[in-house]
């Protein structure tokens, strides 16, 4: 199974392709629609204005389409990476250079999620490690029907983070409705927008603007006691059905993942380019301290170009106790040696370095799990 079937067809279909944009995200796709199983020639990156941008992305050349029209033919596939409130006025561009072979791309966008899958996929079957889709995995693996009552209550609860200071979306959701809502950050406000707040019981409540979706994590971790958990957020949704998630309770899978994210040309290398690189160093020396085994997973992952982001999983109530059970202290101690003054995004640096966290503990047990990929729904307004 590939991911993204026609828009893979419609690469591999035209001999020139070209990327618009020089940022991050056209950094991204350019190297990797160079990986397996695209290994797709990209002829040049395509500006605006020559004189904002790098002389070349990743070796492929920048020019403006002045430039251009003497290297591509009006057949040409241009893929556009600048953000969605530009995407329009880049398409009217192009249009009139006459480009019309158009494919938008945005970081956090459906499509490339799916496109990186591929590239993952590959990734994993080079290194003859599994991949595995729970679209495949629910028709094949083995559901224990009629073995006992307890069995057949299996419970699922799969939590949606949602806080006071959300955008309004404009985007039907009502296909998510199996979502329970919980308001995150309730300890910081007076609000009260969910039934479900992170501010009852055992909690960390107060901790959410450092700790984001993990104050609904660890209020989970402590006051749920359903059979199977997860969590998303208010803009990214696990695309998957109710009936899905009835085999999935009644399977023998234990952790549902997202598609991971592509990193180039590393992990460590971009989390050091996006973030406060001293948090970085922080958490490596929080894991030699308090679980010095995962030191050589721990190297794995920050030089390869794939993590788990988004603190986004469903899994078994006992998977979520022992993650949590390892995950919390590592970051109390990164919480106690990170310090400084931060920007409100930089400000969120424990749920940056827990996403990291979440990818160590899972390639580090993959062997003893049964991990599952499913695909990801982000709202883009």
């Amino acid at each position: 199974m590939c991911y993204a079937r026609e828009i893979v067809e419609e690469l591999n279909q035209n001999h020139q392709i070209a990327v618009f944009g020089a940022g991050v995200v056209a950094l991204g796709v350019v190297a990797g629609l160079r990986e397996k199983p695209y290994q797709l020639n990209i002829e040049c990156c395509l500006v605006s204005d020559l004189r904002e941008n790098p002389d070349s992305i990743a070796g492929v050349p920048v020019m403006n389409l002045s430039e251009a029209k003497q290297r591509l033919s009006r057949d040409a596939v241009i893929i556009v990476t600048v953000v969605r409130e530009k995407f329009e006025s880049v398409r009217k561009l192009l249009n009139q250079s006459g480009y019309f072979h158009i494919i938008q791309i945005t970081y956090e966008g459906d499509l490339w999620s799916l496109l990186r899958g591929n590239i993952y996929r590959e990734s994993c079957l080079q290194q003859k490690k599994p991949y595995l889709m729970i679209e495949e995995e629910l028709q094949v693996a083995p559901i224990f029907k009629g073995e006992s009552e307890e069995t057949s209550e299996k419970t699922m609860a799969v939590y949606t983070a949602k806080c006071h200071v959300d955008r309004n979306l404009k985007e039907d959701i009502s296909r998510f409705s199996w979502e329970i809502p919980i308001q995150v950050g309730a300890a910081l406000t007076d609000r009260n927008i969910c039934e479900i707040r992170d501010n009852t019981g055992d909690h960390i409540s107060e901790k959410n603007r450092q700790y984001c979706e993990l104050t609904a994590l660890y209020w989970i971790w402590k006051n749920d006691d359903s059979d199977y958990v997860g969590l998303g957020h208010y803009r990214r949704h696990f695309e998957l059905t109710e009936e899905q998630l009835r085999q999935l309770a009644v399977s023998d899978i234990d952790v549902v993942l997202t598609i991971p994210i592509f990193d180039y040309p590393d992990v460590e290398a971009v989390y050091r380019r996006d973030h406060v690189g001293r948090d970085w160093d922080v958490m490596i020396e929080a894991v030699k301290k308090l679980s010095p085994e995962y030191l050589e997973t721990l190297e794995e992952m920050q030089r390869g170009q794939f993590y788990y982001a988004y603190n986004m999983f469903i899994m078994r109530r006992e998977v979520l106790e022992n993650y949590c059970a390892w995950l919390f202290p590592i970051l109390f101690d990164c919480e106690k040696h990170c310090g400084g003054e931060r920007s409100a995004y930089q400000n969120r640096y424990i749920g940056f370095l827990a996403e990291h966290l979440m990818s160590l503990y899972f390639m580090h047990h993959e062997k003893e799990y049964k991990i599952v990929h499913a695909r990801k729904h982000f709202i883009e307004e």
